[in-house]
C-alpha cells in the first residue's frame, strides 16, 4: 500500500531497452500482452530521446495498472480491512497475474530462422531494478511485493473496460472479442484438447523364445518339402506287404515289438516299411494327435536297433557319394534312411527327460557309430564333388538334429555348465543371482588395481583370484588381455607433472590457476586435471584416525592399523570391487594356456599331462552326464578338426542361397485368385529358409558347446567363420530381411499351403476331416522359422566380433540402421545380441552416430546386465584399442596354433603341420647351415 491508500502499482521488472535485441529482430519483438516495441528505439540513442521514451512508457504502464487495480478495488479494500482469508489472497494474486514469470516471445517467421521452440523465458527479480525506471521514489520500497508481475492484460489505454465481470462476480481480464470469433476459438481449442491427450503407441511384441527344439509337430514338419511327398505311397504299400495285421500293429504293443524285431533283421530290404512305422502309420490314424502319439511309441521301439539302422544309412550314403550307377534308386533309399534317423532323433530329444534310460542308450549308440563324424565328412566331400543324389539339404538338417541330441539343448547346456563349474570349484551364478548382483571382469579390476597402485604405491590391494604378474613384455601373449587403467591413458602425457619432489613429506597443494592468464584476448582451453600416472603427494586430513567420521566408517581392522592412510572412498571401492570379481571358466582356461605358451616361448619344460581342462583323460567313474557330454565334444573336435573349414564353407554357401528368395504379401494377393502357379516358388523359398535355419543353427550350437568345453576351441571356430567372411554374409542377409521384417515375423507373407500333416491326412477320411476342422485353430502368431534363423545369425555374429576390435571394424557402416529395424518388434532374444554389439561399437562412433542411435544405446541400459565399472559410452581409450587391435588378433591366432598342435597333433597333421626335427630346433645349427659350415 502506498501513502494514498491505494494498492501498490506493479512495475515492469525490466525496461524495454534492456530487452531490446541488438539484431534486426527487434522490430518483431513483442511481450506476452502484445505490446510492441518501438522500432525507433535503440540502445545507442541519445539520453534525451531515451528519457522521453521512458516517460511515455511509464504513463502507459501507469494507466494500465491503475485501470486493472480499480477493477479490483473492492477486493483490495476487503483485504485491507482484514475480511479476506489467506485463500482469497492467493486467488486474487493468481487472477491478477501477480504470480509467474515474464515471457518474452519473438513473433518471427521463417525468414529470421527462429521458430516457436526458440522462445526465450526471462525470470526477472525485483531487487535488480532501478528506481528511475518508474520515476517514483515511493515505489522503491514496494518492489519486492510486486517483483513477479509478469502479465499486462488489456489494451494500452486509460479507459476502463466494460463487461469485465460475469454474473458470478469473477473478473475477466482478457480482451473483449467478437462472439463469432470466440466461438471459433472455442471450437479450435476443443480440437486441440482432443489431440493433446497423450496416447502412447504400443510397440509390437512377439511372444517367442529361441530354442533348439520346439515341439515334435513343428520340427518334424521341417524335414519334408513338396517333392518328398511322392515317396510316401511306397512306404504305405511296403508296410502292408510286410505286416500281416496292420490294425493289430497299431493297437497291440507286443505285436508291434515283434514285428519291428522281424523287420530290423534286414533293415535295407525293409527300409520303406520301417520308415512308414517311424512316421506313425499315418493311414491308420484318425487325427494328428494320434499320429504324434504313435510316432513316439514306434520310434522308442526302434531305438533298440539304432546301430543297424545307422549302418544301413552309411552304406546307402556312401553309394550315393561314390557310385555311378542306380543313383536315382540310391537317392530314394537315402531319403528313407535319413527320414528314419531324423524321426528317431527328434523323439529322443523330446523324451530326454521323460524316458531317460532309452534316450541315453540311443545317444550311446549314435556315439559308437560315429554318425556326427560321418555327416561332417560327408558334407566336406560335397564341397569338392557335389551330387544331387547326396541330398545335401537333408544331410544338413540331420546333422543339426544329431548335434542337438548328442550335445543337448538349452536346459541340458545349463545343467552341464553348472556341473563343470562344480568340477573346477567355481561358483556358477543362478539366474536370480545374475539379476540381483553386479560383477566386474578381471580385466577391469586389474586396471583399477593399477590406478590405485599408481596413486598409492604402498596400499595393499587384493588380487581377488588374479594370477601373479609376470614380465611378458617380449611375449606375443601380451596382446591377449590388455588392461587399460587411467594411469596409462594418453591424456596423462599432456598433463603437467607434480612440481613438488616425490620425497617431500607434506607438500602444499598447487596454487589456483592464474586468472590473468585465463582472461587473455585469445581464449585457450585450460585443463586442470590430476596426472594419474604419479602418486598422490598430499596428506590425508585424518592421519591419526581420530576423526568422528573415521570412527564410524566400517573399515577392516587391518586397514585401521595400516601405516598407509588412503581416502575412505578408495578403500571402499577396493573392498567392493575385489569382492565382486567374477572369474569365468573360460578365463581360467585362457590363463592356463597362456602360461604354457609363455613357458614354451622361453624354452621351459612343462608337464602337459596334468591338464585339468582336458576332459578326454579325466575318468568318469560315476557316469556323470555332464562329463560324458564334454568327452563327446572333445572327441568330435579332435576327429573332425580338419573338416571344420569345409563345413563352414558349405554352411555359408547354403545361407547365401536364401538371398534369391522372393516373398509375396498376403494383402497384395486377391482373395479369389488362384495361387497354384506360385506354389513351386513358395516351396523353394521355404526349403531355403529351412536350410538357412539348420545351417546357422549348427554354427551357433557348435560355438556354444565348444566354449563350454574350452575357450580356444570356440576361438578356433570363430577364426574360421571370420576368415570365411561370415560377417559379410550375415549382414547381407540381415539387410535383405530387414525390409520386410515385420511382415515376415507377423505372418503377413503368403505361406505355402502344402504340409506333411495335410498330406498324411489324405490317406484317411476321418483324419482328413479332423485336420480340416482343426486347421484354423493351429495357425501360428509368428514365424518361428524366421525368428529362429535371425536369433542364430545375430548370436553367431556377436560371438565372432565380441571383444575383438579388429573384427568390429569389418562391420558395415549401416549396421546401426539395420539393428534399428530389428528393434521395432519387442523380443529380448532378438534384442540381446544386437544390444551387445551396440555396446562394443558405441565407443568408436562419433557424437552424431550416438545421437541417431540413442534408442539402441538406451536399450543397453534397459535390457542388458551392466558391470560395476562400465565406461563403454565415453571414457574408453579408443586410440589404444585401435592400436592394439591387430596385435590382439595375431596373438590369438598364435595361441590357437600352439593349443591345437599341443593337444591335437595328429589332427593338425591332416592340415600339413608337423613337428620340427631336433636339428631344426637349434638356432646355431640353422645359422651354420646359412653360413655353409
Amino acid at each position: 500500500m502506498n501513502r494514498n491508500g491505494r494498492p501498490d502499482l506493479p512495475i515492469r521488472s525490466v525496461s524495454l531497452d534492456n530487452l531490446r535485441p541488438k539484431s534486426n529482430l527487434r522490430k518483431r519483438l513483442k511481450f506476452i500482452d502484445d505490446t510492441p516495441t518501438r522500432s525507433s528505439s535503440s540502445a545507442s540513442g541519445s539520453p534525451e530521446r531515451d528519457r522521453m521514451e521512458d516517460d511515455e512508457l511509464v504513463l502507459d504502464l501507469d494507466n494500465i495498472l491503475r485501470t486493472k487495480l480499480r477493477m479490483t478495488q473492492s477486493l483490495v479494500d476487503s483485504e485491507r480491512r482484514g475480511d479476506t482469508s489467506h485463500e482469497n489472497e492467493l486467488a486474487f494474486k493468481a487472477k491478477s497475474g501477480l504470480e509467474g514469470n515474464v515471457m518474452t516471445t519473438y513473433d518471427c517467421d521463417e525468414e529470421n530462422g527462429i521458430n516457436d521452440a526458440q522462445l526465450n523465458q526471462v525470470t526477472l527479480q525485483g531487487d535488480e531494478q532501478k528506481s528511475d525506471e518508474m520515476g517514483d521514489e515511493d515505489e522503491e520500497d514496494e518492489d519486492e511485493e510486486f517483483a513477479n508481475v509478469d502479465e499486462i492484460d488489456g489494451p494500452i489505454s486509460g479507459k476502463k473496460n466494460e463487461n469485465l465481470e460475469d454474473g458470478h462476480g469473477e473478473v475477466d481480464y482478457n480482451m473483449p472479442v467478437d462472439e463469432a470469433y470466440k466461438k471459433s476459438l472455442d471450437e479450435r481449442a476443443a480440437e486441440f484438447d482432443k489431440v493433446s491427450h497423450f496416447q502412447p503407441i504400443s510397440q509390437p511384441r512377439v511372444e517367442w523364445e529361441l530354442m533348439n527344439f520346439y515341439t515334435l509337430r513343428d520340427d518334424l514338419e521341417e524335414w519334408f518339402c513338396a517333392s518328398d511327398f511322392v515317396q510316401l505311397p511306397q512306404t504305405k504299400s511296403q508296410f502292408e506287404k510286410k505286416v500281416e495285421e496292420p490294425v493289430k500293429f497299431v493297437k497291440d504293443e507286443e505285436y508291434a515289438k515283434k514285428t519291428i524285431v522281424v523287420l530290423c533283421q534286414d533293415v535295407q530290404s525293409n527300409l520303406m516299411a520301417l520308415t512308414y512305422i517311424s512316421m506313425g502309420t499315418y493311414a491308420l490314424m484318425e487325427n494328428i494327435d494320434c499320429q504324434l502319439q504313435n510316432i513316439r511309441r514306434n520310434n522308442i521301439f526302434l531305438c533298440s536297433y539304432l546301430s543297424d539302422i545307422v549302418l544301413c544309412f552309411k552304406k546307402i550314403a556312401e553309394a550315393c557319394r561314390d557310385d555311378g550307377k542306380n543313383l536315382k534308386k540310391q537317392s530314394s533309399l537315402l531319403f528313407y534312411a535319413s527320414t528314419l534317423i531324423f524321426f528317431i532323433a527328434n523323439v529322443c530329444i523330446e523324451q530326454r527327460d521323460c524316458n531317460h534310460l532309452v534316450v541315453r542308450e540311443a545317444i550311446r549308440q549314435f556315439d559308437d557309430s560315429q554318425l556326427l563324424n560321418f555327416l561332417t565328412r560327408y558334407i566336406e566331400h560335397w564341397r569338392w564333388s557335389s551330387r544331387l543324389s547326396m541330398r545335401i539339404r537333408n544331410m544338413i538338417n540331420l546333422l543339426f538334429k544329431i548335434l542337438v541330441l548328442q550335445f543337448g539343448e538349452k536346459p541340458v547346456w545349463k545343467r552341464t555348465k553348472a556341473s563343470i563349474y562344480d568340477l573346477h570349484n567355481l561358483k556358477y551364478p543362478s539366474d536370480s543371482d545374475k539379476a540381483q548382483t553386479l560383477t566386474i571382469s578381471p580385466l577391469h579390476y586389474q586396471a583399477f588395481r593399477e590406478d590405485v597402485i599408481s596413486r598409492f604405491p604402498d596400499y595393499p590391494t587384493p588380487l581377488s583370484g588374479l594370477p601373479e604378474e609376470v614380465d611378458n613384455s617380449n611375449s606375443l601373449s601380451q596382446f591377449l588381455e590388455i588392461p587399460r587403467p587411467k594411469a596409462r591413458n594418453p591424456i596423462n602425457l599432456t598433463l603437467a607433472c607434480p612440481q613438488q619432489h616425490i620425497a617431500t613429506p607434506a607438500p602444499s597443494p598447487p596454487s589456483s590457476p592464474n586468472i590473468t592468464q585465463m582472461c587473455d584476448t585469445i581464449r585457450h582451453r585450460k585443463s586442470f586435471q590430476t596426472n594419474m600416472a604419479f602418486p598422490c603427494l598430499y596428506p590425508s586430513d585424518d592421519e591419526c584416525g581420530e576423526d568422528e567420521l573415521t570412527r564410524r566408517m566400517p573399515l577392516d581392522k587391518e586397514e585401521r592399523e595400516s601405516e598407509v592412510v588412503v581416502p575412505y572412498s578408495v578403500q571402499e571401492a577396493t573392498n567392493i570391487l575385489s569382492k565382486s570379481v567374477h572369474i569365468k571358466l573360460s578365463v581360467q582356461q585362457l590363463w592356463y594356456e597362456r602360461d604354457l605358451f609363455i613357458s614354451t616361448e622361453r624354452g621351459w619344460k612343462t608337464n602337459h599331462n596334468e591338464d585339468r581342462y582336458n576332459y578326454a583323460v579325466i575318468p568318469n567313474v560315476k557316469k556323470d552326464e555332464a562329463l560324458e557330454i564334454m568327452k563327446r565334444v572333445d572327441s568330435y573336435y579332435n576327429q573332425c578338426f580338419s573338416a571344420f573349414n569345409s563345413l563352414v564353407f558349405v554352411l555359408l554357401q547354403t545361407m547365401e542361397s536364401s538371398l534369391s528368395n522372393v516373398d509375396y504379401r498376403t494383402a497384395d494377393i486377391p482373395a479369389d485368385s488362384n495361387i497354384d502357379s506360385l506354389i513351386p516358388r513358395l516351396e523353394m523359398a521355404r526349403a531355403r529358409e529351412l536350410a538357412l535355419k539348420s545351417s546357422v543353427g549348427i554354427l551357433c550350437l557348435m560355438l556354444k558347446w565348444f566354449k563350454l568345453n574350452h575357450i580356444l576351441k570356440y576361438e578356433h571356430l570363430c577364426v574360421l567363420l571370420h576368415d570365411s567372411r561370415y560377417i559379410h554374409t550375415c549382414c547381407t542377409l540381415l539387410g535383405k530381411y530387414s525390409e520386410s521384417y515385420s511382415d515376415k515375423v507377423l505372418n503377413r507373407m503368403l505361406p505355402t499351403p502344402i504340409s506333411i500333416w495335410k498330406e498324411c491326412s489324405n490317406y484317411n477320411t476321418d483324419y482328413q476331416q479332423s485336420f480340416l476342422d482343426g486347421e484354423p485353430s493351429n495357425s501360428k502368431d509368428c514365424n518361428v522359422v524366421m525368428l529362429t534363423s535371425l536369433g542364430y545369425m545375430l548370436r553367431v555374429l556377436r560371438k565372432i566380433v565380441g571383444d575383438k576390435t579388429e573384427r568390429l571394424k569389418e562391420l558395415p557402416l549401416n549396421i546401426g540402421l539395420l539393428f534399428k529395424r530389428y528393434y521395432r518388434i519387442f523380443n529380448l532374444d532378438i534384442y540381446h545380441p544386437i544390444l551387445k554389439i551396440i555396446k562394443e561399437l558405441t565407443p568408436f562412433k562419433n557424437k552424431r552416430w550416438k545421437s541417431e542411435h540413442m534408442e539402441l544405446i538406451s536399450g543397453v541400459f534397459l535390457y542388458e546386465k551392466l558391470e560395476l565399472l562400465d565406461n563403454w559410452v565415453t571414457g574408453k581409450d579408443v586410440t589404444g584399442e585401435l592400436g592394439d587391435a591387430c596385435g590382439q588378433e595375431i596373438a590369438m591366432r598364435a595361441l590357437l596354433q600352439f593349443y591345437n598342435f599341443l593337444h591335437y597333433e595328429k589332427s593338425m597333421e591332416d592340415l600339413g603341420y608337423s613337428e620340427r626335427s631336433n636339428s631344426s630346433l637349434s638356432l646355431l645349427n640353422k645359422e651354420s647351415e646359412y653360413l655353409g659350415m
